[in-house]
């Protein structure tokens, strides 16, 4: 079992020795022992909340008068740390020598006191909040359930519509080679219905590049890759932003820009235009998705987060695959441009509702107090949560100092283990789903699969399924997997979560070769195996960015922005990298070659897991990175 050093006592010594008193050394262990130890504490708050806090009894290095060790305090044992209590001054004598050690008193040689309960998640059967809430009505653990469901509900709704366009839209890039070479996309509806389909044997995205006035292929391609590399870095500096100004007004800033975006794309001409309306669409839309989990775990607690986080997500692909469906039927009744403008009209209304009901999530806790161990707080009267007060843009001053640190620590703290382990399985699966995405239309027109092109918004049926099944086995599973595993263990330690990687990494890697093997042999496999190759690809990625942030989260939940900033904008960087001309690898080695890169780079980290999994605990205590993160 771990042990946690919760403070340290110097004291000269206050008595002489008495001849017959034999030494005792402290201990927590009973209640007695310290009923009458008058401390002062120096840093103030209770001992549980700040390991490191140093209680003197001798002169005070600061100036300021002490009070006496026959002072009206008493240290009591609290569940999970150790709180200070006011009590009547004690009349008794000798409740010193029962809870020091003398001889260490006497020679005014530091005593370190150890607790073994620290971050429990069940304690005698119970089971531990964490974080622990305050007494605050505006702290948003307290917040009802109902105005969580409420918050979540519009956060969920707004967030999936500010990335329809960005994912839809980029796996349409037929429509683009007609629109940029000065043909009607809506022509893609007669030619894929009549004959039976696009000719089988050709390339229809190398035809569509070979059209006069068509741009090159990876041009057109910057549509949907260019956005990822703008999210990755705007979450660099708009997350640590959140940590310094509140996440509220970091999150209606990057919603307006979102907004704008696609509104600017749905006006533009040109497709130098289009692709840099993309990318402000992007520094709106990634900054909103990396808010998400960030909100979430400030309003929910840890044995909840699977649960929350995986619901959102799956709802999110609901949301946009319901888009997705009828965007075929969009651009030929109404032209592409309307896809922008209706994500404009719906994500607008949604937006409203996150302003009115999401509250300011920021709120300062210790790192005892995320590990369960409840703050001592004055006997005061706290103001009440008011609709003032949660409409207000800004409710504290801003903290810059915490969001330049936690910049760097976004920067240092990339290559901790963990931290590296799940940005780098992340951003693997997130190219491979980018890739499968990007390149799953073509096949599907052509002969003998020969789907009508009003129809082809139907090939995100699977992704929707897969996002359902997310919903139960990443998150209510993986919460009953984890919290089974604490049970038996006794205690929670994150490394619990990743149990919960391996179906979805396993799904990845088979969707992978599945969806390359019938795409390069269309004559030889049903669509639906095709489909179903994409649907596990699908699945595997959004099961394991939610486990991930989870993952992270349990860690360090002391950097909970900086870790959620390390996965959000270092794997859109990487997937950038691994995924930014995937269509022009399709079309050059074919897709069984292009999608057993992903295999091999995710097969790989997936082999780390069990690595991870054993010496998790033991690199976490050699980098405990007590020196970084904050009260976020």
């Amino acid at each position: 079992m771990e042990s946690v050093d919760v403070d340290r006592i110097t004291a000269p010594p206050r008595h002489p020795r008495r001849p017959n008193m034999q030494p005792r050394d402290a201990t927590p262990t009973s209640a007695n022992s310290t009923s009458e130890l008058a401390i002062f504490l120096r840093h103030g708050g209770p001992l549980g909340s700040n390991p490191g806090s140093r209680f003197q009894c001798g002169p005070s290095s600061e100036g300021r008068p002490l009070r006496s060790m026959d002072d009206n305090r008493s240290v009591r044992k609290h569940g999970f740390g150790m709180s200070i209590s006011e009590t009547e001054r004690s009349e008794s004598s000798g409740s010193l020598g029962r809870s020091l050690s003398q001889e260490k008193l006497k020679n005014g040689i530091e005593t370190t006191t150890k607790f073994e309960n620290y971050g429990l998640l069940y304690k005698d059967g119970v089971l531990v909040k964490q974080p622990a809430p305050t007494s605050d009505p505006k702290d948003p653990m307290n917040l009802t359930l109902w105005r969580k469901l409420l918050a979540a509900f519009f956060l969920c709704f707004f967030g999936a519509l500010a990335a329809a366009a960005e994912l839809i839209l980029g796996a349409l890039l037929p429509v683009f080679f007609l629109e940029y070479a000065g043909l009607d996309p809506s022509l893609l509806a007669p030619l894929s219905s009549s004959g039976g389909g696009l000719p089988q044997g050709i390339d229809p995205i190398k035809s569509l590049a070979s059209l006069p006035g068509a741009p090159p292929i990876w041009r057109v391609q910057l549509l949907a890759s260019m956005p990822v590399l703008v999210m990755g870095l705007a979450n660099l500096a708009l997350v640590p932003l959140a940590i310094s100004v509140g996440r509220r007004p970091v999150l209606l800033l990057s919603g307006v820009i979102a907004l704008a975006g696609a509104f600017w794309a749905g006006h533009s001409h040109s497709l130098e235009s289009h692709i840099a309306a993309r990318c402000v669409q992007a520094i709106g839309a990634g900054t909103v998705e990396s808010l998400i989990p960030f909100i979430l775990q400030d309003m929910v607690f840890v044995h909840e987060r699977n649960t929350w986080i995986s619901i959102v997500f799956a709802a999110q692909g609901v949301i946009i695959i319901a888009l997705g469906i009828a965007t075929p039927y969009i651009v030929v009744s109404l032209t592409w441009r309307w896809v922008y403008f209706i994500t404009c009209i719906f994500g607008g209304f949604f937006l409203v509702g996150v302003y009115i009901f999401l509250p300011e999530t920021k709120w300062h806790r210790t790192r005892a107090e995320m590990n369960g161990v409840p703050r001592r707080e004055s006997i005061i009267a706290h103001s009440p949560r008011t609709w003032r007060s949660d409409l207000a843009l800004f409710n504290a001053r801003p903290e810059w100092s915490k969001g330049w640190q936690a910049f760097l620590d976004t920067i240092f703290t990339f290559f901790y283990p963990q931290i590296f382990f799940v940005t780098c399985l992340n951003s693997a699966m997130m190219a491979a789903t980018f890739a499968a995405g990007y390149n799953v239309a073509a096949p599907l027109l052509t002969n003998p699969w020969s789907w009508s092109f009003y129809h082809i918004g139907l090939c995100m049926v699977p992704v929707l399924i897969g996002a359902i099944f997310v919903a139960f086995l990443t998150g209510f599973g993986a919460d009953w997997t984890a919290n089974w595993v604490a049970r038996a263990r006794g205690k929670r330690l994150p490394e619990n979560q990743l149990l919960n990687l391996i179906i979805p990494t396993v799904c990845t890697i088979v969707g992978c070769v599945v969806y390359g093997l019938a795409g390069s042999h269309i004559g030889e496999y049903h669509w639906a195996v095709f489909l179903l190759g994409l649907g596990l690809i699908a699945f595997g990625f959004l099961g394991t960015n939610t486990v991930g942030a989870v993952y992270v989260l349990e860690t360090y939940p002391h950097l909970a922005g900086p870790a959620l900033v390390n996965i959000a904008s270092f794997r859109c960087l990487i997937a950038f990298i691994l995924s930014f001309r995937v269509t022009e690898w399709v079309s050059e080695f074919g897709y069984l070659d292009s999608m057993l890169i992903y295999v091999a780079i995710i097969g790989f980290f997936t082999l780390l897991i069990p690595v991870v999994y054993k010496f998790g605990p033991a690199w976490r205590a050699r980098w405990p990175a007590t020196h970084r993160g904050g009260d976020w």
